[in-house]
């Protein structure tokens, strides 16, 4: 194949280069947002989580079985909290083992 129809490939949704050669990095850059973004997502999703055992609890009116059920939210919420926490801890680990910024990633280029 001609380099000259290469080069015109590019994919502007996918960040971290216009070129084939760029590819590393563009798979590099895209597994990091992804990352990123669920981690964003799962935040959300534990402050909602939180918040919907918090009221449940405050709702619960002495009922034992919504109270256990609100329970059961909080308790779901600060295991996926815990999950996230993790998740960042074992990144920042390999980082360290393997000296590399794995969220930012920058690839040694010649000249």
């Amino acid at each position: 194949m001609n380099n000259r129809y290469l080069a015109a490939i590019t994919n502007t949704a996918v960040p971290g280069g216009s070129t084939p050669a760029d590819s590393p990095k563009q798979f590099a850059v895209t597994i990091a947002t992804l990352w990123q973004t669920i981690i964003l997502v799962g935040g959300l999703a534990f402050l909602l989580y939180f918040l919907r055992g918090g009221l449940g609890w405050i709702m619960a009116g002495g009922d034992k079985g919504k109270l256990e059920e609100a329970k059961g939210h909080i308790t779901q919420g600060l295991v996926g909290l815990a999950i996230l926490a993790a998740s960042y801890v074992i990144i920042k680990f390999i980082e360290t083992a393997i000296g590399m910024n794995l969220l930012n990633i920058t690839w040694p280029t010649a000249g």
